[in-house]
């Protein structure tokens, strides 16, 4: 597509031109920090997004494994509360990282798959049609990246693993058959072939099978020094996982555990004591330490953290012994504690789903006190100021609080996770596509905080309350907004056609058929809109060719929901001179309307769905029914390019506004006033001069603080964190 016309507006409008490539960059007084990660990559370093399983050495490196990280540290090396290293050859050309991992003095063996992109790729390396291969890609712990080689392996001959990669398992693609277990010896490796219901021993230096056994749907597994196993199998079991013990042989013993009720197993390990320990990922989230009694069985000695983890009072608040999602535990050689978690516990049978963002941490034991803690804890998130303090930062499912006068990368501080998946298992966010609550945006109306979340694409526009006396920091499921029926079954009773919303009518976070009200008038009219919500909480609908449409706040009822009507919204028609509306801010202190789209001269490209359009355009008493344009810009805009120019993001602040380009890592700025280019931000050397892609539809906000500067953050997904620039304008 070529660059935009000039566009044709009313004589009253102000007409700016501002082609992307062609601007001059100003310079502006700025500084790049981050939110969300321990490290920013200025010094190349990331923690991953992601863990789904830690191995750890006797001097304490932890070796973390996860099937995905957006930047290829699927496996990662730690130590100390630094980073060490990133496996690679994890990612992309069809390989992908795992759910399990293990080491011995010589070898780090991690669980992954090779696949062939959709049958894209073929040859020796890759699996034929329509197959995928589930194993293990084993490599020298010396240097994690690279393979370490045997006779019968294979892999990708164009890099460092080539031959190192031992198959378990081919199965057809779209079967989840990943290796959930690995144990290792100096001599011997345990496989737990989950979707064969088997355990597979290999030699740990040639890596030839030795023996198997049966086992129902193996996962996590722990050699005790007697040589025999512990495992947890029946993953899939109605009643839950259970644990098994079974001498090296594979004959099973009879003195394993029988859990407390309602304990979730997901991982184990043996403390330098031999006592066993069993991470809980039920809602107790706990880990249970298990001891020989003069019997001969295993009785539960005592248990470690705060019963309910992150859930206990107050419900919601990090800290130590607070455990949230137990994906994998382990101890070193004098006895320290290393836990991961990732806010969801370990990844679903035949998910994608990446957690709610990784927190990988070491306690040690003889004086019961955290010694470390990495944070990697936000993907596909944007961010939103607290309208009564920049101080406070929401993203979908977590708060931060800031102290703006620290060094870059040390300004934030994780104060609370927001999503409660026991007591509220009904939040419309684990019945999306990613499981997570995506962009927010933070509201106060009659003395109280409300939550408004979309999706990544903005179909769906979620609603939440507070209630801190009871609830803490865990955001209440309030009400649900949907363009177009969900697919899949839930929620039970939504309309089988056009948009509906519930409202939680009887105050319990939970979504009934009874409190969903249906609007089938409007089709799919309103499909593929973008949602924003004004100051006052009313809710707007940029609907792509049928103009904007406004739902005003009704009040709220007696549990403290916002109420809203299909009945009382106003529909404004399409504004000139777009043709179809992509973005929308609505500041109704000024009755000010900001809109992105495209017009007949610069026309919507469906192949650009994702984009939030060449034309910027300012209405001024938007909501008299005569609104007047003020202006409009043409915004950076060049799909010939290498890498393209477009836009993906708006968002207002004080006298400016921001929009931030899809694959070009700038934020441009405008005057609110006139549509004048500023500048751009981009960013700096504390996060690496690099960012990643913006995703999603609202990866950018702003903020002005009480100083006059201004605060912008922006989705930054390849390396689990948000962009924060703070600019004072000159």
């Amino acid at each position: 597509m070529k660059l935009p016309r000039r566009l044709l507006v009313a004589s009253l409008a102000l007409q700016v031109l501002c082609t992307g490539p062609a601007i001059a960059q100003s310079s502006l007084n700025y500084t790049t920090s981050w939110i969300g990660n321990s490290f920013g990559f200025g010094d190349g370093k990331w923690m991953q997004l992601d863990v789904e399983a830690i191995a750890v050495a006797p001097d304490g490196t932890v070796y973390a494994n996860a099937p995905w990280d957006e930047s290829g540290s699927e496996i990662g090396v730690y130590r100390a509360g630094d980073k060490l290293a990133v496996g690679g050859n994890t990612h992309g050309w069809g390989n992908a990282g795992g759910d399990a991992i293990a080491a011995n003095s010589t070898y780090l063996y991690a669980a992954m798959s090779i696949g062939n992109e959709s049958n894209a790729l073929s040859g020796a390396d890759y699996p034929p049609a329509n197959q995928t291969w589930w194993g293990v890609t084993r490599r020298l712990r010396s240097n994690v990246a690279q393979g370490a080689p045997f006779a019968s392996g294979i892999g990708n001959s164009a890099n460092t693993t080539k031959d190192s990669f031992l198959r378990v398992r081919d199965a057809a693609t779209g079967i989840d058959a990943a290796v959930r277990g690995l144990a290792a010896s100096d001599t011997e490796l345990y496989v737990s072939d989950t979707y064969g219901n088997r355990i597979v021993v290999y030699d740990a230096q040639t890596m030839r099978q030795l023996r198997s056994w049966t086992v129902p749907t193996p996962g996590r597994i722990a050699l005790a020094n007697d040589s025999t196993l512990w495992v947890i199998d029946d993953l899939q079991a109605a009643g839950g996982p259970r644990i098994a013990h079974y001498r090296a042989d594979g004959t099973a013993l009879n003195d394993a555990p029988v859990l407390p009720e309602g304990t979730l197993p997901t991982d184990l390990a043996f403390a330098p004591s031999g006592q066993l320990t069993i991470a809980d990922n039920g809602p107790a989230q706990q880990i249970l330490l298990y001891s020989r009694a003069a019997n001969g069985t295993m009785a539960l000695s005592a248990t470690l953290g705060a019963r309910e983890g992150i859930f206990h009072s107050v419900k919601g608040t990090p800290g130590d012994w607070r455990f949230n999602g137990i994906t994998g535990i382990g101890y070193d050689s004098a006895g320290n504690l290393y836990v991961a978690q990732n806010g969801q516990g370990p990844r679903p049978f035949g998910s994608t789903l990446v957690g709610q963002g990784a927190v990988l941490e070491s306690y040690t034991m003889s004086t019961r006190t955290a010694a470390w803690r990495l944070y990697g804890v936000l993907f596909v998130d944007a961010g939103a100021f607290d309208p009564a303090s920049t101080n406070n930062i929401y993203t979908g499912s977590k708060r931060f609080t800031m102290d703006y006068t620290q060094a870059p990368g040390k300004q934030w501080t994780y104060a609370a996770f927001t999503l409660d998946r026991f007591d509220y298992p009904n939040d419309p966010a684990f019945h999306l596509a990613r499981g997570v609550r995506g962009s927010p945006m933070v509201r106060r109306f009659n003395g109280q905080v409300f939550l408004y979340t979309l999706d990544e694409y903005a179909h769906y526009l979620s609603v939440y309350r507070f209630a801190p006396a009871t609830e803490g920091q865990v955001a209440i499921p309030s009400g649900f907004f949907a363009e177009n029926p969900l697919p899949g079954g839930w929620p039970a009773g939504q309309p089988g056609y056009g948009e509906w919303m519930w409202r939680d009518a009887n105050g319990d976070g939970q979504v009934s058929a009874d409190e969903i009200t249906a609007n089938p008038a409007t089709g799919s009219t309103v499909g593929d809109g973008y949602w924003w919500v004004d100051e006052p909480g009313n809710v707007w609908l940029a609907t792509p060719t049928s103009g904007i449409r406004e739902m005003p706040l009704l009040g709220l009822d007696g549990h403290g929901n916002p109420m809203y009507s299909y009945a009382s919204a106003k529909t404004y028609k399409m504004p000139a001179p777009f043709a179809r509306i992509a973005r929308m801010v609505y500041r109704a202190a000024t009755d000010t309307m900001y809109v992105t789209g495209y017009t007949d001269a610069s026309q919507y490209n469906a192949t650009l769905w994702k984009e939030a359009g060449p034309v910027l355009a300012r209405y001024d008493n938007w909501s008299s029914g005569s609104p007047v344009l003020a202006y409009t810009a043409n915004l950076p805009w060049n799909t010939q390019g290498n890498p393209q120019v477009t836009t993906v993001g708006i968002a207002v602040a004080g006298n400016y506004v921001f929009i931030a380009e899809l694959y070009t890592q700038r934020v441009d700025i405008y005057d609110t006033r006139s549509g004048q280019f500023v500048g751009a931000l981009t960013p700096g050397a504390d996060v690496g001069s690099t960012s990643g892609w913006v995703d999603i539809y609202m990866g950018v906000s702003a903020a002005q603080r009480p100083d006059g500067s201004y605060v912008v953050l922006v989705e930054d997904d390849a390396r689990a964190k948000l962009l924060m620039y703070q600019w004072t304008p000159g």
